[in-house]
Formats: structure tokens, sequence, C-alpha cells
């Protein structure tokens, strides 16, 4: 025991030595070797203070002359967060030594933190230039406490915020949940604090509507990189009054405004939405112009059918094609059956087999393709219309060399009401695939016809258990 207890002090000693001798006498001259040693001295501390005789050693330099020691000694005790450190910690809050009470924070538990609640607010307030980047952590152990004024602290230090706690602020108070903080932070909007936008960033998040008009008045005084915030927040809050406000934005200089403001429209609509959106299409930055059309895809309206018909030629095509599905307007049905009969991606098939059986333009399908994945998407849409006038069409595509084009047709059988289609569906149950057999099954089911279960005696019997199922379902039970 009294060897062990020799080993690691003895090992410790000998790094702290040598620390100490390499310690600078200019805190900004930084050599490898004075690097290694730190590192090294670092590694042996947080090595041995879960050993009792490690952890005492470790005690003792928290008082030593030399500020590196006590850092690392501090922050090594801190790092299991073990209850018997925690008064060295709280002790070493006084320190005047800013990378002391630094590591001294990091290693303070939510118990120790609520006993020094007031040291820990006076950190966090703390104007001194040297010390003020002690905000930060000081803000995330009065987020852990349970004292009932920690909120309120926050909020009111946002709003004379001279440090980096902005970011963890903001967390604690947005996920607090709390709305009673939200007069103090709109006050910090109307009186222009520094923290408004970290305020307005929380407002947005807690959804606060009454902090719109205030919101609105900061955004129009906003220089460009500081209207981000704001803009989420009124985004989030969907707040329509502000749109001429943010619209006004899309002729700032900076792209990310111009696209933030382009989000913050997209989350509100109203009636400025899609002539902003419009105006974006043509904007310098391709970011930009790609968010103008994911903004029209949602939003446009018939305003919008042109540039949307014509961005189906370029890199925008998804984003049209998906606001054409929504306005489901029969005048681009040429542009959408050119993009179905020469896209390469499937997304974009089906978004453009979505918009022709929407619009139910019979007369522009073409009546036939050499490529098998647009043949599926065309059986599709006649089945989606279930057109009797297209029944000469599924009469080809029923007797398709591909599979999912025969099944397809099957399928679209079943919603048309005509005498010609019990022939081909009773045809269809004797395809050598059983895809192909139980659509057809489950079309005849739909139809309905005469002697149904006699026409699907075969299929209650099939080889494949998905025919014999479909077969099944499709016999009313009695």
């Amino acid at each position: 025991m009294g060897e062990h207890r020799d080993s690691v002090t003895a090992v410790g000693q000998a790094l702290l030595a040598r620390l100490v001798e390499l310690e600078p006498n200019d805190p900004e001259v930084w050599s490898e070797a004075r690097a290694e040693a730190h590192n090294a001295f670092s590694q042996h501390a947080r090595a041995v203070v879960a050993d009792q005789t490690g952890s005492a050693w470790l005690a003792t330099l928290a008082a030593h002359p030399n500020t590196t020691v006590r850092t690392i000694a501090i922050s090594a005790l801190g790092s299991g967060r073990d209850p018997a450190h925690q008064p060295i910690l709280v002790q070493a809050l006084s320190d005047p030594a800013a990378t002391v009470v630094q590591a001294a924070l990091e290693g303070l538990t939510a118990k120790s933190s609520d006993e020094v609640f007031d040291l820990l607010v006076a950190l966090l307030n703390d104007e001194d230039g040297d010390r003020a980047w002690l905000g930060r952590a000081a803000a995330q152990r009065i987020a852990e406490t349970s004292d009932p004024r920690r909120l309120d602290v926050l909020a009111d230090a946002l709003g004379q915020l001279h440090h980096c706690a902005a970011h963890d602020i903001t967390r604690a108070l947005s996920r607090a949940g709390e709305r009673r903080v939200a007069p103090v932070l709109i006050e910090h909007l109307r009186h222009r604090r520094p923290g408004r936008f970290a305020a307005a960033e929380v407002l947005g998040n807690l959804r606060v509507a009454e902090a719109t008009g205030p919101l609105i008045g900061v955004l129009r005084e906003s220089d460009d990189i500081q209207a981000l915030p704001v803009l989420e927040a009124l985004g989030k809050l969907e707040a329509l009054e502000a749109a001429p406000a943010i619209a006004a934005l899309l002729d700032r200089s900076s792209p990310d405004v111009r696209e933030g403001a382009l989000l913050a429209l997209n989350r509100i609509g109203g009636p400025l939405t899609t002539p902003a959106a419009l105006k974006a299409t043509d904007d310098v930055h391709p970011v930009v112009r790609a968010r103008a059309f994911r903004v029209l895809a949602r939003h446009g309206d018939h305003r919008a059918l042109g540039r949307l018909a014509a961005a189906c030629d370029g890199r925008h095509v998804h984003a049209a094609l998906t606001g054409l599905v929504r306005l489901a307007d029969d005048s681009v049905a040429p542009t959408v059956v050119r993009v179905l009969m020469t896209t390469d991606e499937r997304r974009v098939r089906k978004l453009a087999g979505r918009i022709l059986a929407r619009i139910g333009t019979r007369h522009h399908l073409p009546s036939h393709s050499p490529d098998p994945l647009v043949r599926r998407v065309i059986v599709w849409i006649i089945g989606q219309h279930a057109d009797p006038a297209s029944l000469w069409m599924l009469t080809t595509a029923i007797t398709d060399e591909d599979e999912l084009v025969r099944s397809r047709a099957a399928a679209a059988l079943g919603r048309i009401t005509h005498a010609k289609t019990l022939p081909l569906l009773t045809e269809a149950l004797r395809d050598p695939r059983p895809r192909v057999r139980a659509n057809a099954a489950t079309a005849l089911g739909r139809t309905a016809p005469p002697g149904l279960r006699s026409l699907l005696a075969d299929a209650l019997v099939d080889s494949h258990p998905a025919v014999r199922s479909a077969a099944a379902a499709a016999i009313p039970s009695t």
C-alpha cells in the first residue's frame, strides 16, 4: 500500500516538476515541450483521481502557487463529479485565475450549483473583459439548478449579454418552455439590448405571438446576419403581418438573409409569398434560387405555373413538379408528359405520373413507350382515371412483356365497368407471374361479374399463396 502511494506521488511529482520548470515567464509563449509536459501531467491527474491517494494528492495541488497546476488539479477533481471533491471545487470558484474558476465550474454538480447560486449569478454577469467568458459555464450550471430564480436570472442576463453565453442561455430557456420569461425578453427587443437577437430566438421557440410587433421592429433595423434569428422567430410564429418586412429582405446583399427570408415566408404563407418567391427564382445565388422554387412548390398559385413549368427542364425539376402536383392545371400536361418520357429519375417520373393522374388529360398520354418504366406509369395513370375510353390501351398493356405493366393493367381493368374487361381479366388469371394473377383476381372481385366463384375456381387453388389469398378475398362472404 505504501509502495503504491509512493509510486503515485513520485510519478506525479516528477511530471509536476517538469511542467513547472517549463512554465514560461510570458504566458503567451507556448513551446512544444511545454505542451507535452502539460498533456502528460493532465493525463496522469485524471488517471489517479479515482484513487484515494491520488485524489488526496490532487487536493493539495488545488492550492499550488502555479496557476496551470491548480487548473489541472481542479479539472481532474471535477471530472468524475464526485461529491467528496465538491467542496474543493466550490472553494476554487473564488480563485483569482479565470482558468481555475472555469475548471471548477465544469465539475460542479447540480446540488453544489444550488448551494452557490448567487456566486454563479455574479460570474454570469461579470463584465470584466478577462473573465466575461466564464459566463458560458456559469449559465450552464445555473440552468441545472433547482433554484426558482434560475430562468428569470438567465432571461435578464440575456439583455446585458457581453460574453459568449447566448447559445447556452437560449437553449436553457427554450428547453424549459416557460413563457413567463417572455415579458423580459420582449423588453430586450423593445430597448434594443445587446442580447435581443438571442431573445428573438427564444421567443420564436416559445411561440410567443405577442412578440411579433417588437420582432418586426428589430428586423427592420438589423444588419444582414443579425436578421437571421429574427427571421426564424417570425417564421415559427407564422406572423402574417411580418410578411412585408420579410419580403423586403430579398434585396439584401447577403444570400443567407435572402434564403432566410424565403424560409420564413414559406412557414408564414399569405398573398406576398408567391410574388416574393417568383422574384427570387431569378436570384444570382443558386441556393436562393433553389429555395425559391421549393417555396413556390408549397405556396405558388396560378401565377407560378409558367415558372414551374419552365423549371421542369432544369435542375429544379423535382421542386417544380411538386408544385404542379398541387396546382394540377391542364395547361402543363404537355410539359409533364415530356418530363415523363425523358427523365431517368424515379422520383421525377413518379411525380409526373401523379400530375397527369390528377389533371385527367387522357389525350396527352402517349399510347406506347419503348421504356417499360414509362409504360408502368402510363398504365397506372389510366387506372386512376378509370375511363372506359382507355380500354384499348389496357388491352395492349395486359399482354405487355413487362410483368409490372401487366400487373398494373389488371388492376386498372378492375376500375373500369365495360363488357370487354371480363375476358381480359379471365385471361390474366392464367398469366405466368403470380403478381399478375393476384391483381386479376382482385380486379374481378371489384367488377363482380356473374359466376365469380366459378371464374376464380383455379385461382382459389393456385400454387402461389398470394393468388389464393387474393381470390378468396375477392369472393364476397355470404
